[in-house]
């Protein structure tokens, strides 16, 4: 999942090429991490976004194409669902200023 987060990918699709159906996919990852396969997959794109509006000048559109959303506003949802606050909001409130 960390390699693939950017893509297009579903919980399917790894279960798949884990050579294991969905249902038991998820209740051996659930065990494991103590997180549904979507929810871990939601928290690593987020840490993701946060990492890119913390650190760089790319735009919101970029960051959340860069994280595997295809529809920025589903993406500014799914970032102030997880961090309470728009994603410019909260680059505005985090960013680093790196120094030349």
């Amino acid at each position: 999942m960390e390699q693939n987060f950017q893509n297009d990918i579903s919980v399917e699709d790894i279960a798949a090429t884990c050579g294991l159906n969905r249902s038991y996919f998820g209740k051996i990852f659930k065990e494991a991490l103590g997180k549904t396969p979507q929810e871990f997959l939601l928290n690593y794109r987020m840490i993701k976004a946060s990492e890119l509006l913390k650190l760089t000048g790319l735009s919101i559109g970029d960051i959340s194409n860069a994280v595997g959303y295809a529809n920025q506003l589903h993406f500014s949802r799914a970032f102030k669902n997880m961090y309470g606050m728009a994603p410019r909001e909260w680059r505005n409130q985090n960013r680093v200023m790196i120094q030349t």
